[in-house]
């Protein structure tokens, strides 16, 4: 008698779900030159375009479940404004409607040219191609998730402003073509790709860059000031190629290749940690990086290697070691290789360095 009063229940939920999915509001093909409102369940054939003077509300728990073909993926563009707010008890969902969906079952969001106060807070967004696409936008996520995407977040030429939130088990976390990113409190983890960065300005503060399975953060002629950021796990953990700026009070710890490579970098490295990683810890190609009062432990290759040609400043940092000829040992430069810079590594600290907790 338990047993069957448990199915009846079971059926019955069941059904009330199934009748709750069917009552959704659907909406194919539509342009939004209103103001409107979703909320509870919403399905998406085709697309929706909210028009450059409507705005776009999601309640707290909507869920908005996206329908299409191989051929024509369903999508939500927004050129006026988009305001999803959800809270951590009721999340908003948006994510495909089939039973088995995969990176790319459905297009995403896609803002185009709009400047309005767009906002997304306590979402989810799942499988789809690019979870949220920027063009021109500018855009504030705030515990914002998006996994199982081929690229979770895409800005060209977009001001983009993150609190919060995980980019996750996509092709590619985060990618960023001439645009301003501010970035705070984020993870970004388990992708090919962690974050890759192109002709931007980034300023991220508590990033973790955690387990990605190429490389962990890339930028290439960028700006950036990175403080308290945490790049492990990764077969490489960070390769910037040009640009200027700072990597402050951050840890590379358990990155397979080299964790910090610098290609043509002015960047100064100061008050980092970098551990059991299992080959070179830092490799610099000029650029007149800097490197201070940082500490190296346990690495498999080198703590320093100078594959560049310039003298390379890393004095008053601690190397693990004491003994003169054990720190050389694990610095390349000139004495390794009559081409290569030398490395200036004396003084050194006699013991490690107040660093990140």
């Amino acid at each position: 008698m338990k047993t069957l009063f448990t199915v009846c229940i079971f059926f019955l939920l069941t059904t009330i779900s199934m009748a709750a999915e069917q009552a959704a509001a659907v909406y194919d093909g539509v342009v939004l030159s209103e103001d409107v409102t979703w909320r509870g369940p919403i399905l998406v054939r085709g697309f929706v375009v909210v028009a450059p003077h409507a705005t776009l509300r999601i309640e707290p728990g909507a869920v908005i479940r996206f329908a299409g073909s191989a051929a024509q993926q369903p999508t939500l563009i927004i050129q006026g404004r988009l305001h999803a707010a959800g809270t951590p008890e009721r999340p908003i969902l948006l994510a495909s409607n089939l039973s088995k969906p995969m990176r790319g079952s459905w297009g995403g969001i896609v803002f185009l040219a709009t400047e309005k106060r767009n906002l997304l807070e306590h979402c989810r967004i799942e499988n789809a191609e690019i979870g949220i696409d920027i063009r021109y936008s500018k855009v504030t996520l705030t515990s914002v998730s998006i996994l199982q995407a081929q690229t979770a977040l895409l800005s060209h030429d977009g001001i983009v402003q993150i609190s919060g939130g995980t980019f996750s088990d996509s092709e590619t976390g985060i990618e960023i073509y001439n645009s301003e990113f501010d970035g705070t409190d984020m993870t970004v983890a388990s992708c090919q790709r962690g974050c890759v960065f192109n002709k931007s300005a980034a300023v991220l503060a508590a990033l973790k860059i955690i387990n990605n399975q190429r490389t962990g953060f890339e930028a290439d002629e960028c700006r950036l000031k990175i403080t308290s950021g945490e790049f492990s796990g990764n077969a490489f953990g960070a390769q910037i190629n040009g640009g200027e700026g700072q990597i402050f009070l951050s840890r590379f710890l358990r990155n397979g290749q080299t964790a910090l490579h610098l290609q043509g970098s002015r960047i100064k490295i100061e008050r980092s940690l970098f551990a059991d990683n299992l080959q070179d810890a830092l490799r610099t190609e000029d650029g007149q990086a800097l490197f201070l009062y940082n500490a190296f432990a346990s690495n498999g290759g080198y703590n320093l290697y100078n594959a560049g040609s310039e003298v390379v400043s890393a004095r008053q940092n601690w190397w693990g070691e004491t003994d003169p000829s054990l720190i050389r040992q694990k610095i390349y430069g000139v004495l390794q290789d009559k081409n290569a810079g030398a490395v200036q590594v004396f003084p050194w600290l006699n013991e490690k360095p107040q660093l990140m907790q």
